[in-house]
């Protein structure tokens, strides 16, 4: 899998959602809040269901009852490639659901 340059990184995921670049730790990084633990607990649940399908697995933390943040890099390629923003777009697609 490629690698992407910054500026690419930028431009794709501005039209994903309100994700970060941290372009020294090469990783895309995305925070939500939910309005208990429950529903941020489903929302991690189908995130990892959808992770399994893509074969790449981001870091998810649940923090003070509801809050989420998701990071996502390709460990194997040293930075963001498609696969992350394949799953920048499915943890979208899911937060949908949850408007």
């Amino acid at each position: 899998m490629d690698l992407l340059k910054d500026d690419e990184i930028t431009s794709r995921i501005r039209m994903v959602g309100p994700w970060e670049y941290d372009s020294e730790d090469k990783i895309l990084i995305r925070e939500t809040m939910f309005k208990d633990f429950m529903e941020a607990m489903g929302f991690l649940n189908k995130l990892a269901e959808a992770a399994e399908k893509l074969n790449h697995h981001p870091d998810m933390t649940l923090c003070e009852y509801s809050r989420v943040i998701v990071t996502t890099t390709t460990h194997d390629a040293g930075g963001i490639t498609d696969n992350d923003i394949h799953l920048a777009q499915s943890f979208e697609k899911i937060l949908e659901g949850y408007d």
